[in-house]
C-alpha cells in the first residue's frame, strides 16, 4: 500500500466553482498536510480565485493505492 499526501485549494465563494487542477503542496504525512492546510487558511495574505477574486480556501487530501 502506498499513500500520499497533498494540500490542494478551491474558491471559497458560494457561487463560483473554481477548484485548482494541481496540488499545492506534498506532505510526508497527514498530520503534516493538514496542519500545512490550517496554516495557509489562517495566513493574513490569501491567494485570490483567478476566477471571480474571492479567497481561496485550502484543504488536506489523502491518495491511497493499494497493490496486490
Amino acid at each position: 500500500m502506498s499513500s500520499r499526501f497533498k494540500v490542494r485549494a478551491y474558491c471559497s465563494a458560494r457561487g463560483c466553482d473554481y477548484i485548482h487542477k494541481e496540488d499545492v503542496v506534498q506532505a510526508i504525512d497527514y498530520a503534516s498536510s493538514y496542519s500545512v492546510a490550517q496554516m495557509l487558511n489562517a495566513a493574513g495574505r490569501v491567494a485570490a480565485c483567478p476566477a471571480c477574486g474571492a479567497a481561496m480556501q485550502f484543504y488536506s487530501h489523502a491518495v491511497i493505492d493499494e497493490f496486490g
